[in-house]
């Protein structure tokens, strides 16, 4: 199977009266993504999706949706603040349940009110100045987590997997530059610009310990 023919779907619970903070969202998005890959129980479905483009598909569900068709996934439901999200192993779109294929993908935007505390976890940093809606930007967020996360020893993931967690913070280009070159950070990605934002954009990286 080529590795785009794949794409990992991952589900926000979205309520419309108090809704999760926007930076909440998408660490839940990213910790979910990572989680179903470190609980695997096979890498048949993840051994090409993991050596291409790490596709990725967030979408967005209500409560009772959110709940029936996460109670199997992989991550388990993952909770930042207000916000949960879970994830699932990649697979065809084709191959998708009905009731996840239907789900909308565009137009996910949270308020960007502010996070739960963190301390002690990944930080994922954003570039600010792309302006990426919570969607977009949880996206981005799992594939510089799990960019990270790859490039960790087998301890050091298993230490991540037992108590894990992220944060995320968007901050200025300029500033997104100067602290993606400091070593320790994780690996910078680049969108392929498939949507919302251009090709060869830097959108996201995990901060080195201490920025």
């Amino acid at each position: 199977m080529h590795p785009s023919d794949t794409v990992q779907p991952i589900l926000l619970r979205v309520e419309k009266e108090e809704p999760a903070a926007h930076r909440d969202a998408i660490a839940a998005a990213a910790v979910a993504g990572v989680l179903a890959y470190a609980n695997r129980t096979s890498d048949e479905a993840w051994e090409d999706w993991v050596a291409g483009r790490f596709t990725k598909t967030v979408r967005r569900a209500g409560p009772k949706p959110f709940a029936k068709l996460c109670a199997a996934a992989p991550s388990g439901i993952v909770r930042i603040g207000k916000a949960e999200a879970a994830a699932f192993e990649p697979q065809r779109y084709e191959d998708m349940p009905r009731a996840l294929r239907a789900l909308q993908v565009s137009g996910t935007q949270l308020p960007d009110t502010e996070p739960a505390p963190s301390a002690g976890v990944p930080l994922i940093l954003l570039n600010r100045d792309l302006d990426m809606s919570t969607g977009k930007a949880a996206a981005q967020a799992t594939h510089a987590l799990l960019a990270w996360y790859l490039e960790l020893d087998a301890g050091q993931q298993q230490v991540w997997a037992a108590h894990p967690g992220a944060a995320v913070r968007d901050i200025p280009k300029d500033s997104f530059r100067e602290l993606c070159r400091r070593p320790g950070s994780g690996p910078l990605i680049v969108d392929a610009g498939l949507t919302e934002i251009d090709p060869g954009s830097p959108t996201a990286f995990v901060a080195a310990q201490g920025s």
